[in-house]
C-alpha cells in the first residue's frame, strides 16, 4: 500500500493543534507491495512546499511493521557490484537496460571501490555455517580488511560513493522502468527459454 502522512484534526479547543505525524494501517497481503522510497524530514518539507499538490504533507514517513504472522520483507537495494553481477548472468536483462548503463554502472564501481570498506566476510552467508566456512576459507585473503585513503573520513567516503554511485544505479533503474513493453516480454520469453533449455530443474511444472 501507498504511504500517507499524517493530517490536521481541530480539537475545537484553544486553537491546539494535533497533527498525527503517522499513519495507521492493517494490512493483509497476499501479494507483494510496490516498492516505495521515503524522502527524510527536510526533504518531505520542502517538496511539500514545491509540490503540495503531490505531496500531501511535509511528513517524512518513516514505517515500522508490526507482524501477527510470519512476514518477509526485503529492505534497500543490492550493492553496486551485486546489481552487476546480475547483469552479467543475465543477458536479457542488459538487452533491456542497454549495454551503455550497465558499463556506466561498472566504471561507477570501480570508481567508487577505493572509498568502499570491506564487510568482514563472517556477515555474509545464507546461514551462519555458511559464513563461518566463507570466513575461514578466505581468512587469509581478508585478513588485512580495506580500509579508506588516507586523510578520508567515512562521511566523506560514503558522500563521494553516492555521487559516484547513485546517477549510475539510477539509469539502470530508469532504462528497466521505461522500457518498451514489447522489449521486456521479447527479454522474458528469452530468459525462460534460455532458463527451461538449461536447467531441467527450473522447468515449469508439467513441462519435463
Amino acid at each position: 500500500g501507498g504511504g500517507g502522512g499524517g493530517g490536521e484534526n481541530g480539537d475545537g479547543g484553544g486553537g491546539s493543534s494535533t497533527r498525527l505525524p503517522f499513519l495507521f494501517k492493517v494490512l493483509s497481503v497476499r501479494t507483494a507491495l510496490s516498492i516505495q522510497a521515503h524522502p527524510n524530514k527536510t526533504l518531505a518539507a520542502k517538496l511539500h512546499r514545491e509540490k503540495p499538490q503531490h505531496y500531501k504533507d511535509d511528513n517524512h514517513k518513516p514505517e515500522m511493521t508490526i507482524a501477527v504472522t510470519p512476514f518477509e520483507a526485503l529492505c534497500s537495494f543490492q550493492k553496486i557490484n551485486s546489481v552487476l553481477e546480475n547483469c552479467r548472468a543475465c543477458p536479457e536483462l542488459v538487452a533491456v537496460v542497454g549495454r551503455e548503463a550497465v558499463a556506466a554502472l561498472s566504471a561507477a564501481a570501480e570508481k567508487a571501490a577505493p572509498l568502499t570498506p570491506a564487510w568482514p566476510t563472517a556477515r555474509w552467508g545464507r546461514r551462519g555455517a555458511t559464513a563461518r566456512a566463507g570466513a575461514e576459507r578466505n581468512s587469509a585473503k581478508h585478513a588485512a580488511p580495506h580500509s579508506l585513503p588516507e586523510g578520508v573520513s567515512a562521511a566523506e567516503a560514503a558522500a563521494r560513493r553516492e555521487a559516484v554511485v547513485v546517477p549510475a544505479l539510477k539509469r539502470v533503474f530508469t532504462r528497466l522502468m521505461t522500457a518498451e513493453q514489447a522489449l521486456v516480454k521479447a527479454q522474458l520469453d528469452a530468459l525462460m527459454t534460455r532458463i527451461e533449455s538449461t536447467s531441467p530443474m527450473l522447468r515449469l511444472p508439467g513441462s519435463v
